[in-house]
């Protein structure tokens, strides 16, 4: 099915000429030092004696030379070597780990007949509890024949057990899932599938995108590789390790890595992410208003099927009536009309649902054909 959705891609769109072409104005040329990549490649250049000279200068010879005191340079090395590691390392306060954490709850539904859907909030027992109760549903439903896993809820830190029990629900068991590998250590923690709670052995779909974290991370690299569902959003930032934090002074923590995942093969995904087949990007404004609305009980299907504004057509005038005169007295009034506002647009759940909804079209084609 990975490889038909795939090609329903390539299909055409009528009323688009291969002639029309859009014009891109050349980007104006940086100095490197504006440039953060280009001066980290002209920084990496240097050698430890050319580090030296470059701080022994700046420290004598720069105009406010006398700013620069010891503390303001191990400041300036701390920012860079921060910046540098990027998610590697990160220097955070209370509140902004708990803006880290994501605010929404565990979701799920039936889409339409064939097609069911499940996000997670956060990655907890409770989520996971959640997530038995969902699938166990759906597997008792045997026209369902395709599940939407929806994985852009943010992540903190990993909790790698509950990562490989939700990774149990979708291969078989005893299988080798994924590895811990902590620097010193002779051998790596190995989290292998187990057979409790229901599995899903039927077709997947993955959505991700820069806020998914490490668990949603570890879930689709792994699924990735052994199940190889499609998958559409945005590349992940690439989160996969084990943080600590330490507190270093004042409401100031320093989180860094101390453990990575990696694959069965060995492989890593840290700071590299994990790239869509298809490349969906959907604004996060709209996205978390959607994941808010669904927790209070609204329905997904609100945000995948748009009702049209009435229009006059043809068969209004056969009927002698006018289906945008409502529309026209609430305007002319000055009142809010139901189609002021462009309607919110999950645009990867969008992607995904129509071409599930076209993967199930031709199918039906082919088997009337037989």
């Amino acid at each position: 099915m990975r490889c038909l959705l795939l090609t329903l891609l390539y299909i055409p769109v009528l009323g688009l000429s291969l002639d029309e072409t859009t014009s891109v104005e050349a980007p104006e040329t940086t100095p490197e030092a504006d440039d953060p990549e280009k001066l980290s490649e002209l920084i990496d250049t240097l050698n430890q004696a050319s580090l030296q000279e470059a701080f022994r200068l700046l420290t004598d010879d720069y105009i406010n030379g006398e700013e620069l005191d010891s503390l303001e340079v191990n400041r300036s090395a701390l920012q860079g070597m921060l910046s540098r590691l990027d998610f590697g390392a990160m220097l955070l306060t209370e509140k902004s780990i708990q803006s880290r954490n994501s605010r929404f709850v565990f979701h799920a539904e039936k889409i339409n007949r064939s097609t069911a859907y499940l996000r997670f909030g956060r990655y907890n027992k409770a989520g996971l509890a959640r997530m038995d109760k969902a699938l166990n549903g759906f597997i008792d439903e045997k026209q369902i024949s395709d599940l939407i896993i929806d994985l852009r809820s943010p992540q903190a830190t990993a909790e790698f057990a509950i990562a490989s029990e939700i990774l149990s629900r979708f291969r078989p068991p005893n299988e080798l899932l994924f590895k811990i590998r902590r620097p010193g250590a002779d051998r790596p923690t190995l989290f292998v599938s187990k057979s409790s709670g229901p599995n899903w052995s039927r077709n997947l779909i993955l959505l991700v995108d820069r806020e998914t974290g490490n668990v949603g991370e570890i879930i689709a690299a792994v699924l990735k590789r052994k199940s190889n569902p499609l998958i559409i959003g945005e590349t992940t930032p690439g989160l996969t390790v084990e943080y600590r934090d330490i507190a270093i002074g004042d409401d100031r923590i320093m989180r860094y890595a101390i453990a990575e995942v990696v694959l069965d093969d060995d492989s890593s995904i840290f700071r590299k992410g994990i790239a869509p087949d298809i490349e969906t990007p959907t604004p996060i404004e709209s996205k978390h208003a959607i994941f808010d609305a669904t927790q209070n009980e609204q329905k997904l299907t609100g945000f995948l099927y748009h009702k049209q504004r009435p229009r006059m057509n043809e068969a209004a005038l056969v009927a002698g009536i006018d289906p945008e005169i409502d529309y026209y007295i609430l305007k002319t009034n000055g009142k809010e009309t139901p189609w002021d506002k462009p309607p919110l647009q999950d645009r990867a759940l969008q992607q995904a649902v129509d071409l599930l909804n076209a993967n199930a079209f031709l199918e039906s084609g082919r088997k009337t054909r037989r």
